[in-house]
Parts: C-alpha cells; structure tokens; sequence
C-alpha cells in the first residue's frame, strides 16, 4: 500500500508479496556487486581479453544459467519454476567442454553435415579467389571407419612403427595431428571422399616431412612418439594430453604444430606453379584460446611470406568460435606461438603436401633463424 506523507511517497511492507520483491532486489544487487567486483579483480590478475568470459558463458543455455543462479536466490527458483536441480553441475561441465546444446540441433548436426560449422568461422585474410565456399572444413570419418581406426590405434606394434628424426638435440617445434587417420584418396587407392582416412598412409608423413627440413636447417624439430588412441569425438582432449606430455620431456619446445588434412575437393586445394602442382595451406586459429591474437598473428605471417614467394599457395587464415560443434580452440592456448595447418584436401597427393610443406618449413625455419641462436649438435 503506498500513501503520500508531505509530498513523499511512502510503501508498506506489511504485506508478504511486497516483503519478497525487496528482499530479492536487495540480494540481486548485492550479487552483482559482488560478482562483478570479483571479475574486475580475476581480470586484472590474468590480464583476460573482454570477451574471454561470453566466450565461456556463450556455451551454457539460459535454464542452465538460471539454474546455477538459482542455487543462491531461492527466490528465483520459485518464479521461474527451477525446483529439480538434479544433475545441474554434470549439465553446466558437458555445455561448456562439448560446445553441444541438447535444444540446438546445430550443435550435433556440426558433425555429420560439416557446412553447419561455417557459421562460426570469419575469413581473416585470403587469397584473391577464397571465398565462403571455400575455406577449410573439418569432416569426421563414418562410424564404422572410425572405429576401425581405434581398434587399429589399440594395437600396440603399430604404435612402434615411428621413425626416428635426427637433428638437433634441442628441440624447439613440435610437430603432431590430432586427426591422425586424414589422408589423400590416390594414396589408399580410393575413390569416395568419406572414406579419405588410414592408420599407414596419411598426415603424418607430412610432418614428418616437415620435422626433417627443419631439422636440415639446424631448428630441432620432433614429431609425436605416439598417436592418440581416440577417434573423433575427444580428438583435441587426447591430443591435448600428448602434446603436453612431449612438451615436458622436450623443455625447450614453444611451437606447438598441429598439421591436417581439408575436406575440400582438388580444384579448391591445388595450385600449380611453375609446372609443379602443391597441395595449397590453410591456416585455423581458434577464437576460444587465451593466445589468439598472438597466434593470429602468427598464421598472418606465414601466409603473407608463403604467397610473396608462391602467390596463391596459402589460401588464407580463418577464425573459428568455440560453438555449434566447433572446438574454438585447438590445443592453442598451451603456446602463443601455436598453428593448425590444412595441408591439401582429399583429392591432392603425398607429392604435392610434400612440395608444401616444405616451403612452410623454410618460411618458419628462417623466422627462427633470425630470432634465436640455434645448436647445431
């Protein structure tokens, strides 16, 4: 009930409803405060850019959000009929770590129609002739192929097959494939884009190739000593683990290179020069992880110095958010000086990655030697 009292309008709290409305604007506030006090504080300790925390929260659904909040203003469970909180924290941790939103058909549709993800990837910088309907997508082996390709990683003598690649004792790249299995039709003697994968022929000859030129040059450079026994859901969980792992018993690795294979067919993923055809490059930087810009940078950098020496041969750099299936983040934020390289499509040849790869090498290669006192031993 309100009355005037000398010009003054006055309420009563008398009654209950009134009471509630001012107890739960009184705690609203103080919330805010409080959780805004506490970012201030958290960004100015971590020098977080401004969009870190919508990154984040981008991924929880409204309810989910409301939940949580929930949990502290009782209040607020009631009006918006929040009373089963059962199995709330297992919700928020499975939104935020899978990007999948469970009312979104999006979210699940970003694996088997791979088109879905472009609506999450911005075109940084490109060749003249990249466009939307060309820059790299990402596209998961079938079920059935997939999980002949974990039973074959379980095998343990496969594991064993890696080469070993001389060089410098101190390594400072480490070159790995989060989907190890991506390969190039002529090479497995296949005709069918779905089915451009293998355990024998694929990726990992690239880097390979790529760790030996470097190695030449006097830059150490190591490939991983193992694969990651997962298919494609977890790919960047597992491939995560073991880079870390390379990283501790190589201390002096800060270039982290994680190098695949596009979806695209041969006419967007080839160029010829001078007679020679190579398989063209594509740079991924994610959007999710806290080195971004600096790892934008460094993609920028490769592609303009690759294309002042082959014009056309990097397609470009592209961004991608962490959202509708989208990993956003690609293992990047364990160095600034972090790249996902597209070697190619499913059409091109181990020749024509080879060609490729090994100007990327030599670009890197020569940044490093200018940058830092390399060992020769």
């Amino acid at each position: 009930m309100r009355n005037q009292f000398r010009g003054i309008n006055t309420f009563h709290l008398s009654k209950p409803q009134t009471r509630k409305v001012f107890v739960f604007l009184l705690l609203a506030t103080a919330l805010i405060f409080a959780f805004v006090g506490a970012f201030a504080m958290f960004q100015a300790k971590t020098s977080i850019r401004s969009s870190s925390f919508g990154k984040v929260t981008s991924q929880i659904q409204t309810k989910t959000l409301l939940m949580l909040i929930s949990q502290t203003l009782p209040y607020l469970r009631e009006q918006k009929d929040l009373v089963n909180h059962d199995h709330l924290f297992s919700r928020l941790f499975f939104e935020i770590t899978t990007s999948i939103n469970p009312r979104d058909p999006r979210t699940f549709l970003g694996r088997e129609l791979p088109l879905f993800t472009l609506f999450d990837t911005e075109i940084d910088v490109a060749s003249a002739d990249v466009d939307f309907s060309s820059i790299p997508i990402e596209s998961p082996p079938p079920p059935q192929l997939e999980e002949e390709i974990i039973r074959g990683v379980a095998d343990a003598e496969w594991e064993r097959q890696r080469e070993e690649i001389s060089g410098p004792s101190r390594k400072k790249i480490l070159i790995y494939h989060t989907h190890f299995w991506e390969s190039y039709l002529p090479e497995i003697n296949e005709k069918d884009p779905r089915l451009a994968s293998s355990l024998q022929k694929n990726v990992m000859q690239i880097g390979k190739r790529m760790a030996n030129r470097l190695n030449q040059m006097g830059i150490g450079a190591v490939t991983m000593d193992r694969v990651p026994k997962t298919g494609w859901v977890g790919s960047y969980q597992h491939s995560r683990v073991m880079a870390v792992n390379m990283m501790k018993k190589y201390k002096d690795i800060t270039y982290l290179i994680d190098i695949h294979r596009d979806s695209r067919r041969r006419k967007q993923t080839t160029i010829e020069i001078e007679g020679k055809t190579y398989a063209r490059l594509a740079f991924v930087v994610g959007e999710a992880s806290k080195n971004f810009e600096k790892n934008r940078q460094l993609a920028r950098e490769m592609h303009n110095k690759i294309n002042q020496r082959y014009p056309g041969l990097s397609r470009g750099v592209v961004t991608k958010k962490r959202a509708n299936g989208n990993n956003g983040e690609y293992n990047q934020s364990l160095s600034p000086n972090s790249m996902l390289v597209e070697v190619g499509g499913v059409d091109n040849t181990f020749e024509e990655g080879f060609r490729s790869i090994e100007v990327l090498a030599e670009v890197l290669g020569e940044k490093l030697l200018q940058a830092i006192p390399v060992s020769t031993k």
